[in-house]
């Protein structure tokens, strides 16, 4: 299965969780990152998910949370937001 093979909204959240994902690493190298809960806010539909612009905020980290959330929006405006938790996992 390909992102292009999803319905529209599936692969818009496939794409945000990507760059929250991106991001969140940088912010974090050398440690990893382990997943805990994600909870994502459809408001509107959109056609083509590769003409949206995905934005990443780091929300708040501690020593070993990462608070994170991001946006999908089109010209109309957001169509996609997303809040994340990542576990930080110091590298070694």
């Amino acid at each position: 299965m390909t992102i292009e093979s999803l319905h529209a909204d599936e692969a818009i959240a496939v794409r945000l969780m990507q760059a929250i994902r991106a991001d969140a690493e940088a912010a974090c190298a050398p440690d990893a990152l382990d997943l805990v809960s994600v909870t994502l806010d459809l408001s509107a539909t959109a056609e083509a998910p590769g003409a949206l612009v995905y934005t990443p905020r780091i929300d708040r980290k501690t020593r070993t949370i990462l608070f994170t959330s991001g946006s999908a929006a089109g010209p109309a405006g957001a169509v996609m937001t997303a809040t994340v938790v990542y576990r930080i996992r110091p590298a070694g």
